[in-house]
């Protein structure tokens, strides 16, 4: 709760502790080389700070609620049928589970998997109807009226995925018996085994009050799986810079981004969207996390983690005593206490 607040107004991230005076006396320099009011963004950072505290319990009370009184439009989306994933999706996740040295050279050669750069790929996932059928039924929650949150501070426009009940049928499937395959193989030196995750949507839209574009950063994940799900567009595009701990790795890479198919890099990797110019492009988010690591250094401030209890819907992937990763992953009725934030 201390790392990687976003000032919008500033298109910059800062820590904050709760303490003004300290974090002035670290940053004046900077706001004042940026032009910032220190009492805007001290305002902002106050109420970023007690929305995260707050967040666990609200998250909460929003899936309960959608779990009473939303009537989902397209109930099957709720569950991963085979139908769903593009067959080469289904052929790359069975080759890299399998040994070999020329597998990958493979499957690159079929157009099934494309290096956009080292450590960054892009392979198909969700087939067109797929697709359909998940925006259509995001549309309708949104036009339900229920409560929802933005998923990050970045991001206005969007929807958390477990609070919507997306998770245990859906997602859980996804990322633990097919990205786990995929990460394993492509990004060995990011991830131990992936037993958490926290997906979400992301909306750029052209028009006056949509979210037109995304300020550099990198996530809180350990790989990160980025999959079209919709929308035409100009512009808005996603680049890549390289890596957070290591910004001289090689010249920035413009990812193009296909209906369907995703982008999967390092967590760590530093990107951002360019302006959307017109129209609209509407992503799923996997942010996908390994316990193996992230317990032993915070991917967000690069320090041993000290932990808060939170619960399933606004963790954060760390299992510290008393929990382990079988608290993370598969287990439906979480109390607040067993997962940390």
């Amino acid at each position: 709760i201390t790392h990687n607040y976003f000032v919008r107004s500033t298109g910059k991230h800062f820590s904050y502790t709760g303490d003004d005076a300290a974090f002035l006396e670290e940053n004046r320099s900077e706001l004042k080389e940026l032009g910032a009011s220190e009492e805007e963004v001290l305002t902002e950072l106050r109420r970023q700070r007690q929305e995260r505290l707050k967040a666990p319990e609200e998250s909460l009370l929003r899936a309960q609620r959608i779990q009473k009184d939303y009537q989902a439009l397209h109930p099957e989306v709720y569950r991963l049928e085979l139908p769903y994933l593009q067959e080469s999706f289904l052929e790359l996740v069975r080759q890299l589970g399998q040994p070999g040295a020329t597998i990958i050279s493979g499957l690159k050669a079929k157009k099934i998997l494309e290096e956009v750069k080292p450590g960054i790929w892009t392979f198909p996932v969700f087939t067109e109807a797929f697709c359909d059928q998940l925006e259509a039924e995001l549309v309708h929650f949104l036009d339900s009226g229920l409560p929802r949150t933005a998923p990050n501070t970045m991001n206005r426009f969007g929807i958390i995925m477990s609070e919507l009940g997306f998770c245990e049928h859906l997602l859980d499937p996804l990322i633990y018996d097919h990205v786990n395959v995929v990460a394993s193989r492509l990004l060995p030196a990011f991830c131990e085994t992936l037993d958490s995750y926290r997906a979400f949507t992301v909306l750029y839209d052209s028009t006056a009050n949509g979210d037109k574009d995304l300020a550099m950063h990198y996530d809180n994940a350990e790989v990160t799986l980025n999959i079209n799900i919709g929308g035409t567009w100009g512009g808005g595009n996603v680049v890549y810079y390289g890596l957070a701990t290591n910004k001289d790795d090689g010249p920035e890479v413009e990812a193009t981004l296909r209906r369907g198919w995703g982008v999967f890099h390092a967590g760590l990797e530093l990107h951002k969207a360019t302006p959307i110019s017109n129209g609209r492009r509407h992503n799923l988010i996997l942010w996908c996390r390994s316990s193996g690591v992230r317990n032993d250094l915070c991917p967000m401030c690069f320090k041993q983690p000290n932990v808060v209890a939170t619960n399933r819907y606004y963790h954060e992937g760390f299992t510290v005593p008393p929990c382990d990763a079988s608290m993370v992953q598969d287990v439906p009725d979480m109390s607040s206490d067993d997962l940390y934030d």
